[in-house]
């Protein structure tokens, strides 16, 4: 935004050369005639006259004064100007105004600050910083959690000090809860910062579990709400180091989002994990869709960050962990908020100015303005009142005056800086609610922020009430709540920025307005204002957001940038005009909710809003004769509107652009949310091309003269985007016109973090209140640590040290640097055990959190998939998971690995519908890469499984209950990415205690090439073993049959079958004796064999030799054309039967061959060929291809597409051929190979089919 800087600049190096005199006349605003000036000096005496060289002591004195001149006198020209001197005033009381204080027009009474001096009204005690010793009382040290907290904090004995007046910290919040509020507590400042109270947690926050008691509600009778409050579980631990803390309350959300409360604990029952509070919720304690949230505060036992404070009221003492400002300064200035009024009380008076002055540290306002008219607050500084700041026609809370006057007229407040104010920072009233006339009261030029920190629900930067009061060329940032809140008439808001509002609320806007009730209520613009960065991380925050049926608003010609949800938010209203306007990555520019739309009986309209409105026109006459219905002429057809499905509203002439956000799918041609196209629309542009800013990324907004908007919407304006926001300095003349880094303080010069741990920087810059305090962190070993953005360090897979540096973004050559050490620590990367929240597990209807038997488990819904927070590269992943009641036909459960971008390998859990079940390996492409089949459903209905994945480079294994399932490898796998799950054709799964831990070379599993050896009495077989991960060192294994009178094994891993029957033979693992491999052992005269409906079995895979299912889903062996496949095994003499499927097409030419114990040398062969002639032939080869015995066929002995039944037979050199049991082929070979291995060749043929392979002894 403009601030005219060079101008403020040029000014203040003007003033910086050329020298003040001092002042030896009377000074006054006004200009030529400076009327009588009196004097006011820290080292003043009220016996004095009030002269430069004799001032007053106190402004009371200077304003006993002027009521003297003007009783006696009367007021001079010029007014009387009272200037106070270099210092801090300490205020103890209010500075009272009454209607003879007032000034007249021409005639004003001004208190200011001598030129070129800094004067401070202050409602604090200053504290030296002698005054804080170190802790030595083993009672309250041990009482704090933080060993390093314990060496550091110190105290100061304010009761010693003479200070006794803490104050209580209360009840308050929305609504009711403020029935019980006090006058805020003392707080500490140092440095003009205020610190924090102690509390947990430190930044985040956390949630209620269960519901035990509601509580009572606002509804409930006898004020039950305000005499006791409701009882809910807590799954933290922190609790249970709070048994000796007295006065811990709660700040948060237990309900709806915009119920927050700062609410007392009762009691908590740790061995329950209960809490009970204090004071009842206003709709009682409950979850609804925006999560609750909360911290605990005032506990001695969490002071742990530097800054943090706690008052132990009983013995008077103040309890701090220094931070940066208290240290680096050998006189900090170091303050405890003491007044308890309002530091400016006025009422009736009219015609002073307050300018150049620094009002601060108050614990309820800064001012008060009743009645009276030209009350002006210029060029001044604001801070750090805990209540609010300054109230137009409205009295503080806990500071009533009898007041019975007419609210005032044309009070201004310009050019000030307001920030850190506990409520609302300024509140503008007035205006009569009879005739209309405004009030034009005004907050004009003035930097707004850091609002509502002690009342944080409705407490905005700015609220406008009555009618006809103004709020213009404002910057406004940084709250939880409202920027901006409108009650009443004819009020504009034009030329502000706001922006970084709503922070911690949701279902609010920048500026809201609730006035479905008081339809009347009407006739606002906001117009000419810029919007940005709002609601961009958070759900349910607008732009502006006339909500709840708010009628009658004109919003013309702002600009909305970047805005996370709605930029405008229309609730039903009508009448609401909304026309040239630009809206630039916005998610939904204008958005006209339906939610309470309706007439059925039920609805919003008939049910509790079309009575209201009945009885308040009923009352008004129908407002018939009023200034209402000469104003808003519209309101006479107010019953003949449609009120159910307004149509007046008008979306017209506005611009849409989204270079960056992509607009939401729930928009229409004109960029709106229009459910029921009642929406009145012209001219609007929405463009995918920059329509003429002058440098959007440079954030200049302003229109080039030959934009291309001008073209598009003819007549569209030129919005003066320079003009927007504050013109000049807000504050205080003498104050710096900036804050520049001076240094960079790093808490922790060393820290140690184990691998893949976290720990956060603690960090500052002085002074505190640097214009640009961004930091920048640097890693000189990302492997060693890496560091984020805010400063998170998180420890790599390596082991060592490195250094953090952190440096002024805005000065880098300021830096500090931090110390890292990384440890082993236990290897884990990642845990979630949902008992303390999702960790980061994406949370919503389809995926929540759910409490079954004691234990919270993450629900993940049909459908639904969900994704690890975090990035892994390699990890060993280990969860426990439970299936539903019902695991029907076609159940799916894939684990995503690394996922990146739309690609990842998967493991992949499926049941089939002939009960059968299959754990598969896929690639990103979703191609098999490995699958075992299991003849029955692995996973059963209402079973709990511990489920563990290892993932190292491209290999992935899969183990359940600790057996071994798969294990695969994606040779395309990523790199790195995120893990997750993904549930169909079944209800739900539950997932807990998901846990990603660094890979180890650790024996997890072992492997047997075959799960199943089948023998023949006689017959010996080395078993094979591969081992996981491949890396291990861990491959020492013994051996055992559980039968040996079966098959025994030597400590070799040779099995040798001794007779018929089953046994199992066990490899255990030397280094890990509960890991083990069973392999099944038969002894029969069935060798071998292989149905291909779980794999190979020993037959190779590949792309040439493939495993293809059928229609009907029986799977066969694909041998393609030139394709050669063995059988990994030996057999000396055997009978071999399996199903041979022909292609449809059989050529001239083709070749079938079976290798019969081929060796090394060779082996025998049995062919099968056709003829061009039409014929085919069995032949029977010898190693060096010689025909030993051919049998001719007159045709081709196997058809197209046809299922033949083949067996042969070898013993010695003897063997023979049958198809379907005819012989074909009889011969000897008398070179045969002793023993060997067994296969196929196809060539010629497309491929050749193969099923049922069976390897028997002969019999």
């Amino acid at each position: 935004m403009k601030k005219r800087l060079l101008a403020a600049l040029m000014a203040g190096l003007l003033f910086m050369t050329i020298p003040v005199p001092a002042v030896t006349s009377s000074v006054s605003a006004e200009g030529t005639n400076p009327g009588m000036t009196f004097y006011v000096a820290t080292n003043g005496s009220d016996s004095n006259s009030g002269t430069l060289n004799a001032p007053f002591l106190t402004l009371e004195k200077a304003r006993d004064t002027i009521r003297t001149l003007k009783t006696e006198d009367g007021l001079p020209e010029g007014g009387v100007t009272v200037m106070l001197r270099e210092g801090r005033y300490e205020r103890t009381a209010s500075f009272e105004l009454r209607q003879q204080d007032s000034g007249e027009a021409g005639k004003p009474i001004i208190y200011t600050a001598y030129p070129g001096e800094s004067v401070t009204l202050s409602g604090s005690k200053h504290l030296a910083k002698s005054a804080f010793v170190p802790v030595t009382d083993s009672a309250i040290l041990s009482r704090i959690i933080s060993p390093d907290a314990r060496t550091k904090v110190l105290a100061a004995d304010l009761a010693a000090l003479g200070i006794t007046d803490y104050g209580q910290l209360s009840r308050h919040g929305y609504y009711l809860a403020n029935d019980l509020s006090e006058v805020p507590p003392m707080e500490l400042y140092v440095a003009g910062e205020g610190m924090t109270l102690a509390r947990w947690p430190n930044e985040s926050t956390v949630q209620m579990d269960e519901i035990i008691d509601p509580g009572p509600t606002r509804r409930d009778p006898n004020g039950e709400v305000h005499t006791r409050g409701g009882t809910f579980t807590y799954t933290y631990d922190r609790p249970q180091y709070w048994t000796e803390a007295e006065d811990i309350w709660l700040d948060g959300i237990f309900g709806y989002s915009w119920e927050w409360s700062y609410n007392k604990i009762a009691s908590i029952d740790t061995a329950a994990k209960t809490i009970t509070l204090r004071y009842g919720e206003m709709s009682g304690l409950f979850k609804n869709w925006y999560p609750d949230f909360h911290f605990a505060q005032n506990l001695l036992e969490e002071i742990d960050m530097p800054g943090e404070y706690y008052i132990d009221r009983t013995a008077g003492k103040l309890y701090f962990l220094p931070n940066a400002s208290f240290t680096a300064s050998a006189d900090p200035d170091i303050e405890v908020t003491m007044l308890k009024t309002p530091m400016i009380n006025a009422l009736n008076a009219s015609y002073i100015d307050f300018s150049e002055l620094v009002l601060e540290n108050g614990r309820d306002s800064a001012a008060v303005f009743m009645g009276g008219s030209h009350m002006r607050i210029l060029n001044s500084e604001i801070r750090n009142f805990n209540n609010s700041g300054v109230l137009i026609n409205t009295q503080s809370r806990f500071y009533y005056n009898n007041f019975e006057g007419a609210p005032g007229t044309d009070h201004d407040i310009i050019s000030t800086h307001i920030h850190h104010i506990g409520g609302t920072a300024v509140t503008l009233t007035g205006g009569n609610k009879t005739t209309l006339q405004p009030g034009n009261n005004a907050v004009e030029n003035s930097h707004i922020h850091d609002f509502a920190y002690y009342h944080k629900a409705y407490n905005p930067g700015v609220l406008l009430s009555g009618v006809g009061n103004r709020m213009s060329h404002n910057e406004l940032h940084d709250a939880p709540h409202p920027g901006v809140l409108i009650f009443g008439n004819d009020h504009t808001v034009d030329y502000n920025e706001i922006y970084d509002v709503c922070t911690t609320f949701s279902d609010l806007g920048a500026i809201y307005m609730n006035a479905g009730e008081q339809p009347h209520e009407r006739g606002t613009v906001i117009k000419r204002n810029y919007f940005h960065n709002i609601g961009e991380s958070k759900a349910g925050v607008e732009g502006v957001y006339p909500d709840n049926f708010t009628m009658g608003l004109t919003i013309d010609e702002n600009i909305f940038y970047k805005m996370g949800n709605s930029a405008i938010k229309n609730n039903g209203g009508a009448h609401i005009q909304t026309r040239n306007n630009i809206f630039i990555d916005s998610k939904i520019p204008y958005d006209y909710a339906d939610l309470y739309l309706g007439d059925e009986p039920d609805d919003q309209v008939p049910l509790n809003y079309m009575p209201k409105w009945q009885a308040l026109f009923a009352a008004n006459n129908n407002f018939t004769g009023t200034p209402y219905m000469a104003k808003y002429p519209e309101l006479a057809d107010f019953f003949t509107e449609n009120r159910y499905y307004p149509d007046t509203n008008t979306f017209q002439g506005n611009v849409i652009y989204n270079p960056v956000v992509t607009r939401s799918v729930t928009t229409n041609v004109y960029g709106a949310y229009d459910k029921f196209g009642l929406v009145q629309y012209a001219d609007n542009w929405v463009t995918t091309a920059d329509p003429g800013f002058t440098n959007l990324a440079g954030g200049d907004l302003s229109l080039r003269p030959d934009a291309e908007v001008f073209s598009a919407i003819p007549g569209f304006p030129d919005i003066p985007f320079a003009d927007i926001g504050i013109n000049g300095k807000a504050g205080t003349t003498a104050g710096a016109g900036s804050y520049p880094v001076q240094e960079v303080v790093v808490y922790d010069n060393a820290v140690k973090v184990d691998r893949w741990k976290t720990v956060k920087l603690r960090t500052a810059v002085l002074p505190w209140n640097a214009d640009h305090p961004a930091l920048t962190f640097t890693s000189a070993d990302p492997a060693v640590a890496s560091v984020d953005s805010a400063g998170v360090v998180t420890g790599g897979a390596v082991v060592g040290s490195t250094v953090i540096t952190v440096a002024s973004a805005e000065n880098p050559l300021l830096t500090a640097q931090v110390s890292v050490t990384v440890e082993a620590g236990d290897g884990v990367m990642d845990f979630t055990n949902f008992e303390s929240g999702a960790n980061g597990w994406s949370q919503d209807a389809y995926r929540s959190i759910e409490k079954i038997g004691g234990n919270r488990w993450y629900k993940v819904l049909n459908g639904a998939s969900s994704l690890s927070a975090k990035s892994f590269s390699e990890y060993e992943l280990s969860f426990r998971l439970k299936t539903p009641a019902v695991m029907g036909d076609n159940v799916t459960l894939y684990v995503f690995d690394r996922q990146a971008g739309s690609g990842s390998s998967r493991i992949g859990y499926k049941t089939r519908a002939d009960g059968s079940s299959a754990w598969l390996l896929y690639n990103s492409a979703w191609t098999v890469l490995k699958e075992v089949k299991l003849p029955e459903n692995d996973l059963l209905p209402d079973t709990e499984y511990n489920v563990k994945m290892l993932v190292k480079g491209g290999d992935i294994s899969l183990y359940l209950d600790g057996e071994f399932r798969l294990k695969g490898n994606d040779p395309g796998h990523n790199a790195a990415g995120k893990v997750g799950f993904y549930v169909n054709n079944v209800s739900h799964m539950l997932f807990d205690d998901i846990q990603f831990k660094a890979p180890t070379t650790e024996l997890a599993g072992i492997i047997p090439a075959e799960r199943e050896v089948r023998l023949a009495a006689g017959e010996q077989q080395q078993l094979h073993l591969s081992f996981d991960p491949s890396d291990t060192p861990d491959t020492g294994v013994t051996w055992q049959s559980a039968n040996p009178a079966v098959a025994a094994v030597d400590h070799t891993g040779v099995v040798s079958a001794v007779y018929e029957g089953n046994t199992v033979i066990t490899a255990v693992s030397v280094a890990n004796p509960l890991i083990k491999a069973d392999i099944a052992v038969t002894v029969s005269n069935i060798m071998h064999e292989t149905t291909f409906e779980n794999g190979g079995n020993g037959w190779p895979v590949d792309p040439n030799r493939s495993i293809s299912a059928d229609p009907d889903g029986n799977r066969r062996y694909k041998l393609l054309n030139g394709a050669t496949a063995l059988l990994e095994r030996s057999f000396t003499s055997y009978q071999l039967e399996f199903k041979l499927k022909t292609p449809s097409v059989m050529p001239d030419n083709g070749i079938l061959y079976l290798f019969d114990r081929q060796d090394s040398a060779g082996s025998t062969r049995i062919g099968y060929r056709t003829r061009a002639d039409g014929t085919s032939a069995w032949i029977l080869y010898n190693t060096a291809w010689l025909k030993l015995t051919e049998s001719v066929l007159p045709g081709h002995d196997l058809q197209p597409d046809t299922e033949y039944t083949v067996k042969l037979t070898a013993k010695d050199g003897d063997i023979s051929v049958y198809v379907d049991g005819a012989l074909r082929l009889a011969g000897s070979d008398p070179g045969h190979r002793p023993s060997g291995k067994v296969g196929f060749y196809t060539s010629g043929f497309d491929y050749m089919l193969f099923d049922d392979i069976v390897f028997s002894v002969m019999p």
